[in-house]
């Protein structure tokens, strides 16, 4: 509880003029804001829609991303195409295109006209921004194949728009720009004023301490409890969370996918670990499995993988706020048709 200690000096009152208005204490400009409250919300993931040879969705904040999509036969180009954009009024667009590293600059052109040029190099795709971005974009609902050639005007990758022009008008009625001049397909003369939603809060401590020893014994336990495999198990880790332990404990091994049982241990007691969603993928009801778990800086990364090529399936976040783990990120891609460039279906503002 705040305390308030008293006035050490008498309250002096004005010897003339008693009612006039005493002014009210100004508030510091460095004054910090408040803290924002966790919200908890309970996370929904939301689908995911295909349109011939895209796939298109979009988070709870209502940014969207549509994808190129290899075909059902035959070879997957050497580049997939993503676009991406933020709701609310003048947001940004990003394409990202992933695969094979070409020489930059590339040029793009729909049904043999060049429409954009450029690129730069990311982490592990090549990003196209601005008004270039927005002018190809545009241009895709229009077309039947986009051309993608390299430094040398070699044509690197030709990839169908079949869906393109129906994939973006979703996402105009998603962020409610149909109809207006800021629509990527569905334009109109009507201002694009929709603001973008709120992102529930997650807050979440920043995970410190060191992780415990974990006895053989209670390793045998917790895979009795997880009722796990009995052979040919990669070994348990631990990660710490405060003043407890998590454990991770391999508990089926496939082709591309480790499942594993996460307990929380405290003083040598172990119990399984709680989320506030479910981890992705085929687990049992007595004990929820996660697919290739990673726990860093108090994040667990789950990623249930549809085929050993990545391309389908699943990517969840959770942060530990002391409690349980809360979903903070998840990103899906349902059609396993050579697109590694999963989309956002749910996000959280995190703070630690």
């Amino acid at each position: 509880m705040r305390r308030f200690l008293p006035l050490a000096l008498p309250l002096l009152l004005p010897a003339c003029n008693a009612d006039a208005p005493v002014p009210g204490p100004t508030p510091s400009p460095t004054a910090s804001p408040a803290p924002l409250t966790d919200t908890a919300t309970p996370p929904k993931a939301l689908p995911l829609k295909t349109f011939d040879d895209w796939a298109v969705g979009c988070d709870n904040g209502a940014t969207c991303q549509a994808g190129s999509l290899a075909p059902e036969d035959g070879e997957p180009p050497a580049l997939t195409l993503s676009i991406e954009r933020a709701a609310g009024p003048d947001a940004g667009l990003t394409i990202r295109l992933r695969g094979n590293a070409p020489a930059l600059p590339l040029t793009f052109a729909v049904d043999g006209e060049a429409v954009a040029r450029g690129g730069t190099t990311q982490d592990d795709w090549i990003a196209l921004r601005g008004e270039p971005a927005l002018a190809l974009t545009r241009r895709l609902a229009n077309g039947r194949a986009i051309a993608i050639a390299d430094a040398s005007g070699k044509t690197i990758a030709t990839l169908s728009l079949t869906g393109a022009a129906a994939a973006l008008r979703w996402i105009d009625a998603q962020q409610g720009r149909d109809g207006t001049i800021g629509a990527l397909a569905a334009s109109g003369k009507r201002p694009d004023t929709r603001p973008a939603p709120a992102l529930p809060v997650v807050r979440a401590p920043v995970v410190r301490g060191e992780a415990a020893l974990l006895d053989p014994l209670l390793v045998t336990r917790m895979r009795e409890t997880a009722k796990c495999d009995a052979d040919d198990l990669p070994p348990a880790t631990t990660k710490p969370l405060g003043s407890r332990t998590l454990a991770i404990i391999p508990c089926t091994v496939g082709a591309y996918n480790v499942l594993s049982a996460l307990f929380v241990v405290e003083r040598g007691a172990a119990v399984p670990a709680t989320f506030d969603a479910p981890p992705a993928g085929d687990a049992p009801d007595e004990q929820a499995l996660v697919f290739n778990a990673a726990f860093a800086d108090g994040i667990l990364t789950a990623d249930a993988r549809g085929r050993g090529l990545g391309d389908c399936g699943t990517t969840q976040r959770y942060a530990w706020d002391g409690t349980r783990f809360r979903l903070i990120e998840q990103r899906d891609m349902t059609e396993c048709r050579g697109n590694i460039d999963y989309i956002r279906t749910w996000t959280v503002r995190l703070v630690r």
